[in-house]
């Protein structure tokens, strides 16, 4: 998978957007320490609370969890986004790529992390 631009270090998880437009979330050396810590939250509140912990430290540096109908997205699938811009309101005025979880029904992304040290978002436009 080639990426487009080298990816963005996290305490947990990179995150890298590749050619094809997808995000790659890897573990790293971080979340694998403490990926315990990771697998009890997803135990005990879900696996969007997991993996907003596993991307705490994104969220806090522009990156977003987009709840689906802030989009007009009929899934419940995880979205997430470096390129959403918000009113005072906190409404969205312009959306620019997101990427999404759509096998989320049938695959756990934390399962996904744990045996592939890696997990694929598809990129929509």
């Amino acid at each position: 998978m080639t990426r487009t631009a080298p990816p963005d270090h996290g305490f947990y998880v990179d995150l890298a957007k590749t050619e094809g437009g997808d995000l790659e979330i890897s573990l790293n050396d971080g979340g694998r320490a403490n990926f315990a810590e990771i697998e009890e939250a997803r135990d005990r509140y879900g696996s969007q609370a997991a993996l907003c912990l596993l991307l705490e430290d994104h969220l806090s540096d522009g990156w977003e969890m987009v709840p689906p109908e802030d989009l007009g997205a009929l899934t419940a699938a995880p979205i997430l986004s470096d390129e959403i811009a918000r009113d005072d309101q906190g409404e969205i005025v312009e959306a620019g790529r997101v990427f999404c979880f759509p096998d989320y029904a049938v695959r756990d992304e934390i399962d996904e992390l744990r045996t592939n040290l890696a997990v694929l978002f598809q990129g929509v436009p």
